[in-house]
């Protein structure tokens, strides 16, 4: 299949639509990444999205990736290819995970939480010509009637089919396939362009939180998930791959950042061997943002003060 992922956020991080990429890609499919970052106070140039129509005509499947914030401009986008094509449109993220009836108005279908296992199953029914409605994790407007099916088990559960997070392939930084906003035009990806794009490189040791702020959408996941553990936690030996390969393919990285929720809930025998293994391979910077007061400890800090 042909399928096209459509980053909305004023980055290029977009860390879990990365991750969908990636494993699209393993199950075989043509994946374009399509990054049109934008102030989400500001629509889209018409020669920006005539533009996004030409790079979706041979697509099979269009995805949207947002968050609330981004809700105007994504209704813009998809309007403005369902008035070209009639390939269906998926919308992902926060915003889909917490309100997708609501966006089934616009889009013909969404994903609920965490997507690899849904995607990775809703593109192969659709190859084989399956019918798709019972995917779970997936909500669908078919003809008017909205459909919103049971939650899939959390990607490193027992339940679910991806048992660990380490059997989740590392995010797609293939730029070669990728597609940048450059003034009003999409244009095609090299590696000067990525490269100034940023020097740091974000990735997510971790998934999920143990606290239930109301303000965040963590409340949600709890409520959504009651009887699975929100906390899934990589390996150390996979992490640190990851880092090395992103060395050998970025060679302009210059910080490593850690955007998750809960890194400092690993052990002390964890966070030893990470600080010994970072310290040999990787020796960067490193910015670690879920660091909450109940779990950041001396000893760990130590540990990484060392590294």
């Amino acid at each position: 299949m042909k399928i096209a992922l459509l980053s909305i956020y004023p980055d290029i991080q977009s860390y879990g639509l990365r991750s969908l990429s990636a494993c699209l890609k393993q199950e075989g499919h043509d994946v374009d990444l399509i990054f049109i970052p934008k102030v989400y106070t500001e629509r889209y140039e018409e020669q920006t999205l005539d533009d996004l129509v030409k790079l979706t005509k041979e697509s099979d499947l269009v995805g949207i990736t947002l968050m609330s914030n981004f809700w105007d401009n994504a209704i813009q986008i998809t309007q403005k290819l369902k008035d070209n094509y009639d390939y269906p449109i998926v919308w992902g993220g926060t915003h889909p995970t917490v309100r997708p009836e609501e966006c089934l108005d616009y889009a013909d279908m969404v994903c609920v939480g965490e997507g690899e296992e849904t995607l990775m199953e809703l593109t192969r029914k659709m190859q084989n010509k399956q019918d798709y409605y019972d995917t779970k994790g997936m909500g669908f407007n078919n003809k008017g009637k909205k459909i919103i099916n049971k939650i899939r088990e959390l990607p490193g559960t027992k339940n679910a089919t991806i048992k660990s997070l380490d059997q989740i392939p590392f995010q797609d930084i293939d730029y070669e396939s990728h597609f940048i906003l450059k003034g009003k035009n999409v244009v095609k990806m090299d590696m000067a362009m990525m490269e100034s794009w940023g020097v740091f490189y974000m990735t997510q040791p971790t998934r999920g939180c143990p606290y239930k702020c109301t303000f965040c959408v963590n409340n949600t996941f709890h409520a959504m998930y009651p009887h699975q553990k929100p906390i899934r936690k990589r390996s150390v030996d996979h992490l640190i791959r990851e880092l090395q390969e992103v060395k050998r393919k970025l060679p302009w990285t210059k910080l490593i950042l850690f955007d998750d929720d809960a890194f400092f809930l690993m052990t002390v025998e964890e966070m030893e061997d990470f600080g010994k293994q970072y310290k040999k391979y990787i020796r960067l910077p490193l910015c670690i943002t879920g660091a909450t007061p109940i779990t950041l400890t001396k000893e760990k800090l130590a540990l990484l003060v060392d590294a």
